[in-house]
C-alpha cells in the first residue's frame, strides 16, 4: 500500500481559539465527510479525568458497565487457608459475565477470613479433618454477614431515594 501522507511535527501551530479544539489525522479526510472520535471503554472517573465529562447512562451495548468499585477485601491472615485473595474486588454493573466473578472473589475472600477467625473450622483443618456440615454452614453464613457489612459500609454513601435516582436520570 502506498505510504499515506503526514503532516510535519515542524509545522507551527496556529493559536487555540477559545472554546474550541483541534483534531488532527493521519489519514486523509474528504471534505465535508462525518468525523467521529471513540474515548474506548471508560469508566466515568477515567472519562472525567481525561476528557471533563462523565455520563449519567455509562453502559455498553451488552448492558455492562465500564465504571467498577473497588471493595477492599480482608488480608489473609498467616494460618489462613491455601486462597490468597487480592486486595480489592472490582466490581460491576453489567450481565453475569461481568458482575458474578468479582463477587464470587470477594466471597472467597470472606470465606478465607471467617475460616481463619473460626477456632472450630481452623482445628479440624489443623487436624486433616473436613469440619461438619454444621460448621461449615456456620463458616458461609460469618463469610455472608461479613461480605453484606462490607458492602453496605463501601457503598453507604451512594444511597439514593427512588426520586432521586429517576431525577438523576
Amino acid at each position: 500500500p502506498p505510504s499515506l501522507p503526514r503532516s510535519p511535527p515542524y509545522l507551527p501551530r496556529s493559536p487555540p481559539i477559545c472554546g474550541t479544539f483541534e483534531m488532527r489525522s493521519r489519514l486523509p479526510l474528504r471534505a465535508r465527510s462525518a468525523v467521529h472520535e471513540t474515548y474506548g471503554a471508560k469508566g466515568n472517573a477515567q472519562l472525567l479525568n481525561a476528557y471533563g465529562f462523565a455520563l449519567v447512562a455509562n453502559f455498553e451495548p451488552d448492558r455492562s458497565s465500564n465504571d467498577v468499585r473497588p471493595l477492599p477485601l480482608p488480608a489473609p491472615r498467616g494460618d489462613s487457608l491455601i486462597y490468597h485473595p487480592p486486595a480489592n474486588a472490582l466490581l460491576r454493573i453489567g450481565p453475569k459475565r461481568y458482575s458474578y466473578p468479582p463477587l464470587a472473589a470477594a466471597l472467597d475472600a470472606f470465606r478465607a477470613a471467617a475460616a481463619g477467625a473460626s477456632s472450630s473450622v481452623g482445628a479440624s483443618s489443623r487436624a486433616g479433618r473436613r469440619p461438619g456440615l454444621s460448621a461449615r454452614l456456620a463458616l458461609e453464613e460469618e463469610a455472608l454477614r461479613r461480605l453484606a457489612a462490607a458492602l453496605d459500609a463501601e457503598l453507604k454513601g451512594y444511597s439514593l431515594s427512588e426520586e432521586s435516582a429517576l431525577a438523576a436520570l
